[in-house]
C-alpha cells in the first residue's frame, strides 16, 4: 500500500446527501413548473441550495439553514418524512441514506395531512392558497415570522358550515385586515344605492379606513399587501369580479350575508377615534396617564393671576379660547396629497385630532396652541423625534444620531421625546440590538430624554393621537403667555419664532461649533459638551489653558468637571481623548 503524502487532506463528499428530502421537492418543483406557479421559484431555490449542501439533514427542520427553506416548507418534509419512517417500522432507514429512493418508488412514499396528499397538485395549491392569502405568516430562517408587535383581534366564527357531511368552520377573515375591509366597503357600498360593483382604486380608498395594514404599502419583509387577500375572497366565493371594460368587484349573495354578519359586529367595537375621544387608553402600547403628565410637568402654563398685562410683547390667550394642534413633519410623509401614505392613512383614523402637515426644521411632531380669533400660535412644551429602528441604526453609523440629540436639546423645548418603532422582525437592521438598546438608554438617562418604543405605524399614530388629547384637556382651561423669544419660566415662545431659529443651515456661534466638535468623540454627551464649552467658550481657550499643563495635567484637566443635575464628572477618559485631540 502506497503511503499518503503527509499535509493532504482526505475529503469524503457525498454525492446526494439528501435523496428523500430532494425527491420529495423535486416532485413539487415539477408539479409547480406545470401549473406555473408563483412556487416555482421558491422551490427551485430550496432545491438548489439543498443540492450544495455536503452534509446529511436528519430532519425538515434543519433545512431551515438553507437559503429558500421556510417553516411551511420544514414542515412539509418533517411530516412526510414522519409517516415515511412510521410506515417502515420493521427497517427503518435514514433520510440520508442514498440507496432508499429511486425513480420507480417515488410514489410508494406515504403522504401527511394537510400538505401531504396523493396529488401534488393538492400540495403546491395547499402552499401557495397560505402564502397568497396569509401574507403575515411568511416566515425567515428557522422561525415563523408572524409579527409579534401587531395584535389583531379576530372576528371568532360561531356558525359551523356543513360540507359532504363533515363539519367545518365557515371564513370569517380578522378584524380590520384586508379581506375584512374590503368585505365592509363593498358592504356599505352596496347600502348605499343599487349599484354595488367598485374599480379597484375606489374599493381601496373605501376599504383603507377599515383596514390597519396598507393596501398600496408591502408589509415588512414580504410582497403582499391588505390587497392580496382579493383573492382568497373570490376563491372563496365571496366576492365577483366584473369582466367589463373596467374590473369592477362587488359582493356575491353569500359574500353580502357574511359582510352584513361583520358589519353588525363591528357595531359593538369601538372605533380607534372613539377609544381615544371616549375611553381611557388600556392598550400596553401607549403611555399611562402618569407618564405622560409627567413628560410635560416641568413647564405648567401660568394662571391668570400670573399675567401682567403691561408687557405690550406678550401674547396672550384666554382660557378656551384657543385649539391644540398636532404639527406633523411633511417629511414623515411621501406626499401629503398621496391618499395610500402610509402616515396619512393612519392619522385619518382619528378625524377628532387636529392635526395639520407643515415643514418642521427639527423634530418630526409638535404641538402649537393656536388663537381662534388672530390665529397667532403658540409652541407647547413637547417634542417628538420619530425614528424607525432600521432608520435610527442607520443616524447612529453616520453621526446623525449625536447631532439630532443636539439640535434637539437646542431648541427650546424641555420636554423630548424619543419615538422609536419597530418594523418587521428587526433582525437586520446594520447593528445588533443590544447596541440600539444601549443607545436608547443613554439617550434616556444621560440625554434626559423621554424613550417611547412602539409596535409599528399604527400604534405610533395611536400613541400620539393620545398624547394630543392629554395636552388639550391639560392645557384647554389654562391661561397661555407667548413672545417673540426664547421660552423662558412659565411664558411660551411664538411658532414663527421656534421655526425661524431652528433652521438648519443658520450659522452657528464659535460656541456651537464647539459643542458640535466635541459631540463627535466617543462618549461625549449634549450635557457635557455643554459643561466643558461652559468653562472654555473656545477651542482656544482650551488650547490656551493646556499649553500650561504638562501632559498628566492637561489629561485630567475636565476630568472633575461637573455636568448634568446629577453633579456627575466628566471623566478621565474623555478628558484625555479631549487632550489628544487638541494638543
Amino acid at each position: 500500500m502506497e503511503s499518503l503524502e503527509l499535509g493532504k487532506r482526505i475529503t469524503l463528499k457525498r454525492k446526494h446527501p439528501n435523496p428523500l428530502f430532494q425527491s420529495w421537492l423535486e416532485d413539487l418543483h415539477n408539479e409547480a413548473k406545470e401549473k406555473k406557479s408563483k412556487l416555482e421559484n421558491i422551490l427551485n431555490e430550496a432545491l438548489t441550495s439543498l443540492s450544495k449542501y455536503p452534509l446529511p439533514l436528519h430532519t425538515g427542520a434543519e433545512c431551515a439553514i438553507l437559503k429558500g427553506f421556510n417553516k411551511r416548507l420544514c414542515a412539509f418534509l418533517d411530516k412526510k418524512l414522519e409517516i415515511y419512517n412510521s410506515s417502515n417500522k420493521s427497517s427503518p432507514t435514514s433520510p440520508t441514506s442514498e440507496n432508499i429512493h429511486t425513480k420507480e418508488n417515488r410514489s410508494n412514499f406515504p403522504a401527511p395531512s394537510k400538505y401531504v396528499t396523493n396529488s401534488p397538485t393538492k400540495v403546491i395549491n395547499l402552499i401557495e392558497n397560505e402564502l397568497i392569502t396569509s401574507p403575515t405568516k411568511l416566515t425567515t430562517g428557522i422561525e415563523e415570522y408572524d409579527n409579534p408587535h401587531i395584535h389583531i383581534s379576530p372576528v371568532k366564527s360561531t356558525s359551523p358550515v356543513k360540507t359532504q357531511g363533515k363539519s367545518k368552520i365557515a371564513y370569517k377573515p380578522a378584524y380590520q385586515s384586508g379581506g375584512y375591509a374590503i368585505l365592509i366597503a363593498l358592504f356599505e357600498q352596496s347600502n348605499e344605492r343599487e349599484l354595488r360593483a367598485l374599480d379597484k382604486e375606489t374599493l381601496i380608498e373605501r376599504a383603507q379606513k377599515h383596514c390597519d395594514t396598507s393596501f398600496t404599502v408591502k408589509k415588512p419583509e414580504s410582497f403582499y399587501t391588505a390587497w392580496s387577500n382579493m383573492q382568497r375572497l373570490i376563491s372563496k366565493g365571496l366576492v365577483q369580479k366584473s369582466r367589463s371594460k373596467k374590473v369592477e368587484y362587488s359582493l356575491t349573495d353569500e359574500g353580502y350575508l357574511l359582510a352584513k354578519e361583520l358589519f353588525k359586529s363591528s357595531q359593538n367595537i369601538p372605533s380607534t377615534d372613539d377609544l381615544i375621544f371616549n375611553h381611557y387608553p388600556t392598550s400596553q402600547s401607549c403611555l399611562s396617564d402618569k407618564e405622560l403628565n409627567k413628560s410635560i410637568e416641568n413647564n405648567n402654563p401660568p394662571e391668570s393671576t400670573n399675567i401682567d398685562n403691561s408687557h405690550k410683547e406678550y401674547i396672550d390667550f384666554t382660557a378656551n379660547s384657543f385649539d391644540i394642534i398636532l404639527l406633523i413633519d411633511k417629511n414623515e410623509t411621501s406626499g401629503v396629497s398621496k391618499k395610500d401614505d402610509p402616515t396619512v392613512v393612519q392619522f385619518k383614523k382619528y378625524p377628532h385630532i387636529c392635526h395639520e402637515y407643515r415643514s418642521l426644521k427639527v423634530g418630526d411632531y409638535a404641538w402649537v396652541a393656536r388663537n381662534r380669533d388672530s390665529n397667532e400660535e403658540l409652541v407647547l412644551p413637547c417634542i417628538v423625534e420619530r425614528k424607525r429602528i432600521d432608520d435610527l441604526a442607520a443616524s447612529i453609523k453616520d453621526g446623525r444620531f449625536h447631532e439630532q440629540k443636539f439640535r434637539l436639546r437646542r431648541c427650546g423645548i424641555d420636554n423630548v421625546i424619543y419615538l422609536v418603532e419597530y418594523y418587521g422582525s428587526n433582525k437586520n437592521v446594520g447593528l445588533p440590538v443590544q447596541s440600539l438598546m444601549q443607545a436608547l438608554a443613554n439617550t434616556r438617562v444621560i440625554d434626559d430624554f423621554k424613550v417611547h418604543i412602539t409596535k409599528s405605524l399604527s400604534h405610533s399614530a395611536r400613541f400620539l393621537a393620545i398624547l394630543t388629547k392629554r395636552l388639550a384637556v391639560r392645557y384647554k382651561d389654562k391661561n397661555l403667555r407667548g413672545w417673540d423669544a426664547s421660552p423662558k419660566d412659565n411664558v411660551l415662545m411664538t411658532f414663527n419664532y421656534f421655526n425661524k431659529t431652528t433652521v438648519k443651515s443658520k450659522p452657528l456661534s464659535v460656541n456651537e461649533m464647539f459643542i458640535k466638535i466635541l459631540l463627535q468623540l466617543k462618549g461625549v454627551s449634549v450635557e457635557k459638551a455643554v459643561a466643558i464649552t461652559n468653562q472654555y467658550k473656545t477651542p482656544h481657550s482650551l488650547i490656551k489653558t493646556y499649553k500650561h499643563c504638562n501632559e498628566r495635567e492637561g489629561e485630567m484637566l475636565l476630568a472633575n468637571l461637573k455636568y448634568g443635575d446629577l453633579g456627575r464628572n466628566v471623566g478621565p477618559t474623555v478628558s484625555k481623548t479631549i487632550y489628544r485631540l487638541f494638543i
